[in-house]
């Protein structure tokens, strides 16, 4: 097929079964005028035979490409410059398609040509995939947006809502025009936040109020490792310093605030991962403080301070989980290397007084 109206793009790594309901779920569309684009990212030898047995029941409308980088945001970039549709919609290897998704999508972005990037609601299922744990799960607005942009004219009428990366459907002209994923943010964590902020910055976020994907939820095991996954701490400090040389004015007392009060509870969750962990505990007091001094009006960084002078067995744990015995903290991490993590020093371009965004976003 050389020239579909949409391009599906599902980077493929070490699911099997999951994969098999993905494709299905493709081939069901309503609408059928698409490819599917796998993108072979060092995926397993399984992985790839069932890839390969799709191909071969539907040779003009797969295609099979490879990203030898390993990471979500070079995979996905990958599939969008190979892909032959005028629309692009991706799909993680493990969740589900609802028949109605890319007609329903396609209509929501002809609507308006303002529109960038098109998301909807989603179902959270087990991971089974057998039952539904969350129907109808609506799209947040992210606290960092709101901590950021909530006292602009724009954001006050039209919020930056951050759809699951599943659901995000745009035209392949818009993803090249911003740039696509940053690959800085491979192998993963928060290369879709930095992506959908460049598409609000580019123009609308629109959200189809209807569930158009089945979202597979992580394992408890699998759930519980990610928590503590120090790759989660580093791309949070990326996106913080992304965040800062884009908006950051250090004469706007707004601007500072907001400022102040990401980098504050960045900083005492970061702390709290790190207090549970082995030969952690002065580091995680110690980002803490910092949280407690950088925003002292929150109760929570208080709070946090008291429990982690306490017991262990007092110690707050992130979303109540405790660590697994085999999680360790890089050797880099020191005090000198906490003590510069959300750095708010002033970006050289700004310095300069060059290159500088107003926190209001586009226009």
């Amino acid at each position: 097929m050389n020239n579909p109206t949409i391009s599906v793009v599902i980077p493929i790594t070490r699911y099997i079964f999951e994969l098999d309901e993905a494709l299905d779920s493709v081939f069901k569309q309503s609408f059928q005028d698409f490819e599917v684009v796998m993108v072979d990212n060092q995926a397993t030898a399984d992985t790839l035979e069932v890839a390969s047995r799709w191909k071969t029941q539907f040779p003009g409308r797969i295609r099979i490409i490879q990203e030898p980088k390993k990471g979500a945001a070079s995979a996905r970039n990958r599939g969008i410059i190979e892909s032959r549709g005028i629309f692009v919609a991706l799909l993680d290897s493990d969740d589900r398609m609802k028949p109605e998704r890319l007609a329903c999508q396609l209509e929501e972005l002809r609507k308006d040509n303002a529109i960038s990037l098109v998301g909807s609601w989603k179902n959270d299922v087990s991971p089974d995939g057998q039952t539904v744990v969350h129907p109808d799960a609506k799209p947040d607005i992210p606290r960092w947006a709101k901590y950021l942009f909530a006292h602009t004219e724009r954001f006050k009428t039209d919020p930056l809502f951050e759809p699951q990366t599943s659901t995000f459907f745009f035209k392949k002209e818009t993803a090249l025009s911003i740039g696509l994923f940053d690959v800085r943010f491979d192998p993963f964590w928060l290369e879709d936040s930095e992506f959908v902020l460049r598409m609000y910055e580019n123009g609308k976020v629109a959200i189809v109020p209807r569930s158009l994907i089945e979202f597979r939820l992580h394992s408890k095991k699998d759930a519980n490792r990610r928590v503590y996954d120090f790759n989660l701490i580093l791309k949070h400090d990326l996106f913080f310093s992304v965040l800062r040389e884009k908006y950051f004015l250090k004469d706007d007392r707004l601007s500072m605030k907001g400022f102040k009060k990401l980098r504050s509870r960045w900083m005492r969750e970061c702390g709290i991962k790190l207090l549970n962990l082995p030969h952690g505990e002065t580091l995680g007091k110690q980002m803490i403080l910092m949280a407690a001094c950088t925003n002292p009006f929150n109760y929570k960084n208080w709070e946090t301070c008291l429990f982690s002078m306490l017991p262990p067995i007092f110690h707050p744990k992130p979303f109540g989980i405790q660590s697994n015995p085999g999680d360790t903290i890089p050797d880099f991490v020191d005090s000198i290397w906490i003590s510069r993590l959300f750095s708010l020093e002033t970006p050289p371009s700004q310095r300069s007084g060059e290159n500088v965004r107003t926190p209001a976003g586009p226009e």
